[in-house]
Parts: C-alpha cells; sequence; structure tokens
C-alpha cells in the first residue's frame, strides 16, 4: 500500500482558495498548472477511501463550482448524455465484475477526470472570453515542460520526479525507456507516449496562437532574441514532442497540422483537397505497411525495436478480439479481463474499450468524439472572422490527430483529463473576434451562489 501523501490535499486546498476569486481564475492559474507540471502517479492513499491524485483533487472543487456558479449557461446538447452515460457504463461495468464496492472505489476518479473536466471546457471558456488566455497558460506550461526535459532527453535526469520526490513520500513512477541511445522524455506524463499526447494537443493550440499574433496590427507581441513569443511556444512545443520519440503521436500531429493547417492559409479550398489526399495516401501506405509488419515472426523483429514495437501492435488484435468477444455488452472491466503475459499493454484505445467496457462503452466514447467532430464542423461553418475559424480548425486537428493517434496506444491520466476537457469546449463553440479582438471577461468576480428573493 502506498503511503500517504498530504501535499494532494495542498493542491486542493489551493483550488479552494482560488474559486474565492473565480471559477475562471482557478481553472487558468491553478488546474492547468496542476495538470501539466505534476506527475500524476502521486496520489493520496488513505484507507479504505478511493485515491487521490492530484488532479483530481483541483478537478472536483473547480468542477462542482463551474457546473454550480455557471448553471445558467448550460445548454444541453447530446454530448452531455455520452460523457454521463459513459461514466455510468463504466461503474456498472466495475459493479458486475469486481463488486460494489471496488465500483464505488474507481467512480469518484472517472467523474473527476472526464465530468469535471467537461464541465470547465464546456462552462468557463467560451462563455467568460478566455479562450486566449486558457490557450496562452497551456501552451506556455507545456513550453517550461519542454525546456526542463532536455536534461532528460540527454542526461537521462527527470527533474519533475526529482522535485516531486521531495514533498510526496512515493518512489512510484513510470518505466524508463531508452531508444537510439537517447531517453523517451515523459516529463510529469504518464509515460512517453502519454506525453507526446499532451504536447501534440498543445502543439496545434499554440499554432491558433501563433496566427492570432500575426492577424494582430495594433498590438506589438513580445519578442525574446528578437523571435516572437508564440514562434518560441510553437519551436518549444515541437522539441518536446520530439523528444518523446512516440511514433504514434508524431504521425497524429501530423494529421492534426493538415486540418489546423487549413484555417493558418489563405486559399483553404486548396488546404481542404491537400489534406484529404495527403491523409488517403497516408492511410494507405499505413495499412500496407501495417500489413507486412502483420506477416513477420516475432524472430524477424528480433533486434529491431521499431519493427518489434510494430509488429507488437498489430497482433493485439488476433489476442483479444475473442476476450472482447467473450466480454459481451459491458466488458470485463479494466481490473479484471483476462490478460495474455505476452501482450500485457493494449496499446489500442478502441480495443482496450471494448475489453474492458464492453461495445457499450467503446460505443459511447466514439459517439462522444464524433459529437465534438459535428460541433467543430457546426462551428467552422458559422464562423465569420478568421482567427475564429483558425481555431476552429485548430481545435478539429487535435480531435482528429488524438482519434488517430489511439488506434496505437491507449489514453489515461492527462490525456484522458484533455480530450474531455476539449469535448466540453467543443460543446460551447462562439464568435469571439469580430475585426479586433473581444475584451474577455475579468477574472475578479468572486465564486457565489446568486442569491434570489422569492
Amino acid at each position: 500500500m502506498q503511503p500517504t501523501n498530504p501535499m494532494v490535499l495542498v493542491f486542493a486546498l489551493i483550488a479552494i482558495v482560488r474559486l474565492r476569486r473565480s471559477v475562471e481564475a482557478a481553472a487558468v492559474d491553478v488546474f492547468l498548472p496542476v495538470l501539466l507540471l505534476v506527475p500524476s502517479v502521486f496520489s493520496l492513499h488513505i484507507p479504505h477511501l478511493p485515491s487521490l491524485s492530484c488532479v483530481d483533487a483541483v478537478l472536483l472543487p473547480i468542477g462542482i463550482a463551474a457546473l454550480i456558479s455557471r448553471s445558467q449557461r448550460w445548454q444541453f446538447k447530446r454530448a452531455d448524455l455520452w460523457v454521463v452515460l459513459f461514466v455510468l457504463a463504466s461503474c456498472y461495468t466495475d459493479y458486475i465484475n469486481i463488486g460494489l464496492v471496488n465500483a464505488l472505489y474507481n467512480l469518484p476518479s472517472l467523474i473527476c477526470d472526464s465530468l469535471c473536466a467537461y464541465f470547465i471546457g464546456k462552462l468557463l471558456i467560451e462563455q467568460s472570453g478566455l479562450r486566449e488566455r486558457f490557450a496562452q497558460r497551456l501552451v506556455f506550461l507545456l513550453a517550461i515542460v519542454s525546456f526542463f526535459s532536455i536534461g532528460e532527453f540527454v542526461g537521462r535526469k527527470n527533474i519533475f520526479l526529482m522535485l516531486a520526490r521531495r514533498f510526496f513520500r512515493s518512489n512510484m513512477y513510470w518505466m524508463d525507456q531508452i531508444r537510439g541511445g537517447f531517453m523517451r522524455v515523459k516529463g510529469p506524463f504518464a509515460g512517453a507516449e502519454q506525453a507526446g499526447i499532451v504536447f501534440f494537443l498543445g502543439l496545434l493550440i499554440s499554432l491558433w496562437l501563433w496566427f492570432v499574433n500575426r492577424s494582430r496590427q495594433d498590438v506589438d507581441e513580445k519578442k525574446y532574441l528578437g523571435i516572437r513569443r508564440s514562434t518560441l511556444w510553437v519551436v518549444s512545443i515541437s522539441l518536446g514532442l520530439y523528444m518523446t520519440l512516440s511514433r504514434g503521436p508524431w504521425l497524429g500531429a501530423a494529421a492534426g497540422f493538415l486540418v489546423a493547417r487549413i484555417g493558418l492559409v489563405k486559399n483553404r479550398r486548396r488546404a481542404i483537397i491537400a489534406a484529404l489526399v495527403l491523409c488517403v495516401l497516408g492511410g494507405i501506405a499505413a495499412n500496407t505497411k501495417a500489413n507486412q509488419y502483420a506477416q513477420l515472426n516475432p524472430d524477424d523483429t528480433a533486434g529491431n525495436e521499431s519493427q518489434s514495437s510494430a509488429y507488437y501492435r498489430t497482433q493485439l488484435d488476433r489476442v483479444y478480439k475473442s476476450v472482447a468477444e467473450r466480454g459481451g455488452l459491458f466488458g470485463w472491466s479494466a481490473a479484471a479481463y483476462p490478460r495474455d503475459p505476452a501482450y500485457d499493454s493494449i496499446d489500442n484505445e478502441y480495443l482496450l474499450l471494448w475489453v474492458t467496457q464492453g461495445k457499450v462503452g467503446l460505443w459511447l466514447f466514439i459517439l462522444i468524439a464524433l459529437e465534438g467532430g459535428i460541433a467543430i464542423a457546426l462551428a467552422i461553418y458559422g464562423s465569420r472572422q478568421s482567427v475564429d475559424s483558425c481555431f476552429y480548425y485548430c481545435l478539429g486537428g487535435t480531435l482528429g490527430g488524438l482519434i488517430l493517434v489511439l488506434t496505437t496506444v491507449y489514453l489515461t491520466s492527462q490525456g484522458f483529463v484533455l480530450f474531455f476537457l476539449f469535448i466540453g469546449w467543443s460543446q460551447s463553440l462562439r464568435e469571439q473576434y469580430e475585426g479586433v479582438q473581444a475584451a474577455p471577461e475579468r477574472l475578479n468576480s468572486r465564486f457565489a451562489f446568486r442569491r434570489v428573493l422569492a
């Protein structure tokens, strides 16, 4: 059993104190730094109670505050229903496989990472005129992670782990991986693949900020060493993505960029055609390569880490398809599904969902992603401002790239939270730029219940 880490409660206290200023300020100043800088593996463990990670500790009060204080902004969307059903279905899967106590034990973390993240994305960002500030804080923090991860990449010293261990009495952490003589960067994230996912999501958001700063004629952007700040953010996050040495997120970033690029150029019709052509050609090439690897023998890939990894992923469907089918509508649960020792990690989110949560969990997840895509497409269709439509394309690139990446890796920790945050964000998109930047709502209104005299 892991020792109790009271530092987790400190983050919750900071979030609650920040809520006295406003729930939006707590989301920007507490939630994002904890999500992107604090290693998620450290949790509060109290006997007989659910564990609480640092991210959960801030998501819970901020998510509840967003739902209560900004409930007047709520407009029902189909995605709301799918997200709630996804949580309930996951809980029911645990109940029928590992019992009621264990199901209730896992439920708080799931509610925080999915529902609370969804509430923050849907209720706090667009309606408060907070889009640009939220995006700036997100990419700035990722640029910091990238910069300090150079030491991990070259010197194999993870500064986030070293600092966190001074405050958390635990030696747990995701295993290190060497590739090509370099350490695969994971920073504060749950492994190199998850770090790659977070970096590529941030990269596409940073491209929008780059576009915004070049669209302004009346404001001079800050420069460092003669280089625009937004350019430094793009370069820094790109470096972080590269240092993860994660081919799946690289592929997702490339596909997402093709979508985001449509909003970055003037001739969007030509960019759409180019994106479609390249995606089709890339899909054909990837399918051909996968079939080639599937026909190899394990001995053929011995000594070649790249081929061995690709072969491993091509065999997952063969190994776990029958397991998934035996799981029925609701699956086996993540804690109880039959594992093949040779293929312990299911590096495919869709297959993993099918195995652990059955067809119900898989299709609910797909419906959630589709609702995000539909909302973004409708926002693009109705957009009249280039800065707004560029953001919609970049957000669409994050979702499209992630859908592709998840065929090669499972989704957990910070990546899981960002997925539901971005889905919630997509459900509340609205025009914020009309010729000049719209003035954002001040972040000094206190969080309080509305007083109503009946």
